[in-house]
This record gives structure tokens, sequence and C-alpha cells, in this order.
């Protein structure tokens, strides 16, 4: 009978790309829960540790670890910012595989992350005063990656339905449209930072949207990476050897008793021949061709068939 770890593998496998980012956001929340529990009951120290994963909220923190522009979309602490999350992301996520593939959800679901840190980031150091920092907490969760894939979808099939629970069906324009509405009606102080994630997921979702509609793929160079990448590790792939030429010598022939190349010795025959005819063709000139002997006639007929031929 296979156990659950076994069940649980296979239903990662064979699920959608959808499935194994609720998945890979589920599994890394139990992982960090169970070590930060494990450090404070050994007493080992607490979960400062985590702020390498989230984005800091200064420009300079954000260059001694870039890296978390990556990371953050995938790390959640709070229980209930982790279920509301994945509940949209399973959502639009399948909305978006509809008319996009698995790589591109990938691909959009990060660079929305990203570009929702930096907007997050850049507001906090060009919005606060001199020295200061309008919120200090680093980002966390994956709120701007799914508002990507929320907005985009919506820029693309605008006028597709969604059923939601008590509210019926709803246009996707209209679900997108609320969501950002209510990011910015909330933006204050305290929740400033949050706000631009979101802002900066919507507008990477915009530019995705504005992008499919026109036909470009903005994640086509993903799909060549992929295809090479796939195509290197295929062990039916065998690279073919390069080609040795090997350049022969010309045949030799026997010329005056000695070895030469077969060209030189028709270049030194036809020199040979010139100089003959020249010789030739002077007597005629000098006493006419009634002075050439036998063999000088037949060998100036010769060269006149020769020439014609």
């Amino acid at each position: 009978m296979a156990s659950f770890w076994d069940r649980l593998m296979v239903f990662y496998r064979q699920g959608s790309v959808v499935t194994r980012l609720i998945f890979i956001n589920s599994g890394l929340f139990l992982l960090l829960r169970l070590i930060v529990g494990l450090l404070a009951l050994f007493r080992l120290g607490d979960k400062a540790w985590l702020d390498w994963l989230l984005v800091p909220a200064t420009l300079p923190g954000l260059l001694q670890r870039p890296w978390t522009l990556f990371t953050y979309a995938f790390v959640h602490y709070d229980l209930m910012h982790l279920l509301m999350n994945m509940l949209w992301l399973y959502l639009f996520g399948l909305f978006f595989q509809r008319w996009f593939s698995g790589l591109q959800l990938v691909v959009h679901y990060i660079l929305g992350g990203v570009a929702g840190g930096l907007l997050f980031v850049i507001g906090n150091t060009w919005l606060a005063p001199a020295g200061e920092t309008v919120l200090q907490a680093p980002l966390i969760g994956a709120s701007a990656a799914i508002m990507t894939l929320c907005v985009s979808v919506a820029i693309y099939r605008p006028n597709e339905p969604i059923s939601l629970f008590l509210l019926g069906t709803i246009k996707l324009k209209y679900i997108a449209l609320v969501m950002i509405v209510l990011d910015l009606l909330g933006f204050n102080e305290a929740s400033m930072g949050v706000g631009l994630a979101h802002l900066g997921g919507a507008l990477y979702g915009i530019l995705v949207g504005l992008s499919s509609r026109r036909g470009l793929n903005l994640a086509a160079w993903a799909d060549k990476l992929s295809f090479r990448f796939k195509r290197n590790l295929d062990p039916r792939r065998r690279r073919q050897p390069s080609m040795k030429v090997t350049y022969r010598r010309p045949k030799k022939e026997t010329v005056n008793r000695s070895t030469v190349d077969v060209d030189q010795a028709y270049r030194d025959k036809k020199k040979a021949d010139e100089v003959q005819l020249d010789a030739i063709l002077d007597k005629v000139k000098q006493s006419g061709y009634d002075s050439l002997s036998k063999e000088e006639k037949k060998q100036l007929f010769d060269f006149s068939n020769r020439s014609n031929r």
C-alpha cells in the first residue's frame, strides 16, 4: 500500500502548474514554521533569519540581498495569508492556463513578484521623509504575483464570466478593477508598501495582457531556453562527430626524365608551344609562308586546329 508521501508526490507530479505552485508555497510554509518552532523550542534564536528570504524595505538592503526579489513570492508565515493567497492563485491560475501555457504562468508569476518587489522598494525610498522609510517591515507573500495573473487575464479576456460564491457571475474585468481600486483606497502609511507591491504586480499584468492581445509572447525567451535545455538533456541526442577532410597529393608523371606535377608539366608544355608558334609566325612575317619547312607547316596547322576547338 502506497504511503501518504508517495500519493502526495504522485498528485504533485500529475497536477497542473497551478497545483505545483500551491504545493511549493504550502510546503515552504510548513517547513519554515517547523524550523522556527524547533529554534524556539531549543532556544537557538528567533525568526529574524527569515528576512534573508524577504524583500527589505530599503534600497541598500535590497542591494545586499537581491535574490529576495525571487524568493519572497513563495514565502508565507501567517496561515490566513497563505490560505487567501492560495485560493486566489488557484482561481486566477486556472483562468490563466485556459489561454496561456504553464511555463508562461510560472514566468509571469515570478516576474510579477519581481515587479511588485521593485515598486515596493522604490516607493519606500521616494515617498519616505529624508532618512526614513514608509514601512520598515520586509515584503512577504505571493499577492503581487497573483495580482499579475489576475490583471493579465482580465486585460486579455475582459468579458470572461467568473462565478464567485455568494456574489454570482461577474466579468473578469470588474474583479480586477475592484482589486486595484481597493489597493489604491487602502493606501496609508501603514500599508503603503504592500499596496505598492500589489500595484507593481498589476502594472506588469497590464503589460502582459496588452502584449498578448497583440500576439506578443513576453515569455518567448523562456520557451526557447526550455527547449534547448530539454534537448541537451535528451539521451537520444548525440553530438555529431566533426568531419575530417583529407587532401590527396596530385598525381605525378615523368616529363624530361624528372617528376613534376601534372599542372606544372602542362604549363611548361604550353609555354614551349607558344614560343615555337611565335618563332614560326615571325618566319612567316619575314619570309612568307612558302619559306616554312614541311614540319613547320604541319605544326602551324596543328596549332590552328587546337585553337579552334
